[in-house]
């Protein structure tokens, strides 16, 4: 693995461990992606650091891999399916957010 790889994957796991994402800031707790609502999803990103909406759309593209099959990061892929994902979820507040995913990522 070189180098700058084994930094960024450190670091993200630093980031994860020491972040609790989409959760009360005083308690980690699960999360249920499957069972967030794009309203509510869009709610969270509004009230969370930029770290911890990273790592949450991080966990999405990584779900969305294993659907699809797809194996690589692409960063600008990443930030482009981002884009696509808030704007999505903005028109139909009620879908699912892992069913926004699906639909915004996988459909392309």
């Amino acid at each position: 693995m070189k180098p700058s790889l084994l930094i960024a994957v450190v670091g993200l796991a630093a980031s994860l461990l020491a972040s609790p994402v989409l959760a009360k800031k005083t308690q980690m707790q699960n999360i249920d992606f499957g069972e967030i609502t794009c309203g509510e999803f869009l709610q969270e990103l509004s009230t969370s650091s930029a770290e911890d909406a990273g790592v949450v759309l991080m966990w999405i593209d990584g779900y969305l891999s294993g659907v699809s099959g797809d194996t690589t990061l692409d960063w600008k892929d990443l930030e482009k399916f981002s884009t696509n994902l808030v704007a999505y979820c903005g028109k139909k507040p009620d879908e699912k957010v892992l069913d926004a995913a699906e639909e915004v990522g996988i459909a392309e």
